[in-house]
């Protein structure tokens, strides 16, 4: 059986919830079929903000065990997102026992240091710094996809991890889905910044504009707010 860190880190909402419905949908254009539930939610353990306060709502779970639930089961349900609309359908990772409730919203809230240890992990270089400079990149293609580069040249003040005095980092621009949770920089903003060489997703961008070695911090934990460093001093090894 999958462990709780390991179904929490592989579901984007888990809830807990009471099973009214088996075998029904309260989705309209997803027909009704034996492997389907349809689940209150009593509690929500991790749910995106974009979907609002669920407690209360009726969401439909495509199971792959439907022959383990029976009407009015309480259970703490661990799911992907499948059909998000005025109506919700997910597909189970797994379930629980209610009586864990506790214990995953406790691992749900240490996600983000788990994530941010990840992403110290990987850095070529972790700074608390203040942007002295932004440029555009001329040039640029205007694709659909594409990131459409800026830069921000970092002035320094204390090396965490890797040592520079100054660094330039690349940031998308656009606000295509691929890029808006990216953060953004600008003049004279300080805290500190998550640096990483050869992203995946960036190599064939930053290729393009001849920088294919340059430094981004295109996930939301790669800039960190100045109060955060002693934390983030905490988390890399000891030098």
């Amino acid at each position: 059986m999958a462990s709780i860190s390991e179904l929490t880190s592989s579901s984007g909402l888990i809830f807990s919830g009471t099973v009214m419905k088996i075998g029904e949908s309260s989705v309209p254009e997803l027909p009704a079929r034996r492997n389907l539930l349809v689940v209150r939610v009593d509690r929500g353990l991790r749910v995106d903000p974009a979907l609002g306060d669920l407690r209360g709502s009726m969401v439909t779970v495509e199971t792959p065990s439907p022959e383990a639930f029976h009407l009015q089961q309480e259970a703490v349900f661990f799911t992907k997102s499948w059909i998000h609309g005025r109506e919700i359908a997910v597909r189970e990772v797994g379930h629980l026992e209610k009586n864990t409730e506790d214990p995953v919203a406790a691992e749900v809230q240490a996600l983000p240091d788990m994530h941010l240890k990840a992403r110290l992990a990987s850095a070529r270089l972790v700074v608390a710094a203040e942007v002295v400079e932004v440029r555009t990149i001329p040039g640029q293609v205007p694709e659909r996809r594409a990131p459409l580069w800026a830069v921000a040249v970092l002035r320094v003040e204390a090396a965490l991890k890797g040592y520079a005095e100054f660094a330039d980092v690349y940031f998308p621009t656009s606000d295509s889905h691929r890029w808006i949770k990216s953060p953004r920089f600008h003049l004279h903003q300080r805290g500190v910044f998550v640096l990483t060489e050869h992203e995946p997703r960036a190599e064939k961008w930053l290729a393009a504009i001849g920088q294919p070695d340059g430094l981004t911090a295109l996930e939301p934990a790669d800039f960190q707010p100045e109060s955060k460093a002693g934390d983030i001093r905490s988390f890399l090894p000891a030098r």
